[in-house]
């Protein structure tokens, strides 16, 4: 659903504008979700997907150390940061698109991280960070809480979510 005063791209049946807040429930076409998973998606918070903490490192980790500690840590990414400042976030993506054939593995991480990621609040609705993933082709999302890193979610998580309402 398109927001007819901003523009921004909406999840179907949300009742309010998540760029402007402009009021979307009178719009032709919007219902409110008719099964429980639907009505569960748009209204749970993120929290109950129990994000899990993050992994973080220093920008200036080689790619080598970087890939050894999601090796370790069984995990598809880690959060790049400066003391409390989420810096940017480096996924296996990253590693197999941006790194095999063009990088060193004694680069550091810096050179390959995507920088200011896309980030979600806590309280932000699942149907929302799955909205964002879907749109923008992400696997992992950043949490914050009060602005800091606190956590973060993958398509797992949410998948993981929905087969528990089946």
């Amino acid at each position: 659903m398109i927001c007819p005063s901003c523009g921004h791209k909406n999840i179907q049946g949300d009742d309010f504008c998540a760029n402007c807040n402009e009021d979307l429930a009178a719009l032709d076409g919007i219902s409110s979700p008719k099964t429980e998973i639907g009505r569960s998606l748009l209204q749970d918070p993120i929290q109950k997907l129990s994000p899990k903490k993050p992994v973080v490192v220093a920008g200036n980790l080689t790619l080598a150390e970087g890939i050894e500690k999601m090796n370790q840590s069984k995990i598809g990414c880690l959060l790049v940061m400066d003391g409390d400042k989420l810096q940017g976030i480096i996924t296996e993506r990253d590693i197999l698109f941006k790194v095999l054939g063009q990088k060193k593995l004694t680069s550091p991480i810096s050179e390959v991280m995507t920088t200011t990621p896309d980030t979600l609040e806590e309280d932000d609705s699942i149907a929302y960070a799955l909205n964002k993933m879907s749109v923008r082709g992400y696997r992992h999302i950043p949490i914050l809480k009060e602005g800091k890193a606190s956590g973060i979610i993958s398509i797992r998580d949410i998948l993981r979510y929905i087969s528990g309402h089946l």
